[in-house]
């Protein structure tokens, strides 16, 4: 997995190693949700390791079914809330010891989703497989758990659903995906996650593909954003690039139950001395 900038190998429910060098020194979130004001190697185990004990990440102890929200504007929320409405009829995610599947259940989103950093690559675990098979998920790869959005969005079409999210971290990918929704006639639905990093070509080829991106920690990306429909958050802000994306965020918005602000500005809106740091 990739967090924070650097690579966490995991293997038998331990972190087997990091490698660096970091390339975040720090991260909202982090601060908020865990109270730690500099990225290292300790904090960023520590992370790892909590999700490892806590719900099983990369075990065969994995929780793959949450209900409540752990963020407000993570993709997984948003995917959620959107499934919950009937807006989509079935996701297509990566799993850690599963690969790519596809779902639609709100509940295994979030489970899935809201406790997992990028995963690169995984290796299949049966009893977590078996567990998301049970709840009717299809694991597309059982085998290899091979990660492949764009396959995994075609067998979802071919399977009869015809609204379907699907996350994406590269521009090559979200192409694949538009062309995949063109053959089928069906509409995709494209999350843009895992982007810090992404150079500013990409990004501005990106925003033409995905319905909703987060910003990460992305130099770029937040600069393409003078150009998007609606921004949620300041601090890793998340945008909208078309309608649809619009219509999912204020979607989102109604399941909250926080005090929001709604304004109109141009956009991005950034609380500059609370971004991510270094943006990259």
């Amino acid at each position: 997995m990739e967090v924070n900038g650097a690579t966490v190998y995991i293997k038998d429910g331990k972190v087997e190693k990091i490698d660096g060098p970091f390339r975040l020194e720090y991260c909202p979130l982090q601060q908020s949700l865990r109270g730690v004001d500099k990225i290292t190697e300790d904090s960023t185990r520590s992370s790892v390791e909590g999700r490892i004990k806590m719900f099983g990440l990369c075990t065969e102890k994995r929780v793959i079914e949450i209900k409540p929200s752990l963020v407000d504007f993570g993709t997984s929320e948003i995917i959620m809330c959107a499934m919950e409405e009937k807006m989509l009829d079935a996701t297509v995610l990566p799993c850690d010891g599963a690969g790519t599947v596809i779902t639609d259940k709100p509940e295994i989103v979030q489970g899935i989703g809201g406790i997992m950093s990028g995963l690169v690559k995984t290796s299949p675990v049966p009893k977590v497989i078996g567990k998301l098979q049970k709840k009717g998920c299809m694991v597309t790869d059982p085998k290899n758990a091979c990660i492949d959005q764009e396959n995994g969005l075609k067998l979802a079409f071919e399977h009869g659903f015809d609204k379907v999210g699907v996350t994406s971290a590269k521009v090559e990918a979200a192409q694949k995906c538009r062309e995949i929704e063109k053959e089928f006639g069906k509409k995709a639905v494209i999350f843009g996650v895992h982007t810090s990093g992404m150079s500013k070509e990409d990004a501005e080829e990106f925003k033409q593909l995905v319905d909703i991106t987060t910003s990460c920690a992305s130099k770029y990306i937040r600069e393409v954003a003078k150009d998007a429909l609606v921004q949620v958050g300041t601090k890793i802000p998340v945008f909208a690039f078309s309608e649809t994306g619009k219509e999912l965020l204020l979607n989102r918005i109604k399941y909250m139950k926080t005090q929001v602000l709604i304004k109109t500005c141009e956009l991005p809106e950034l609380l500059n001395e609370s971004q991510p740091r270094p943006l990259f």
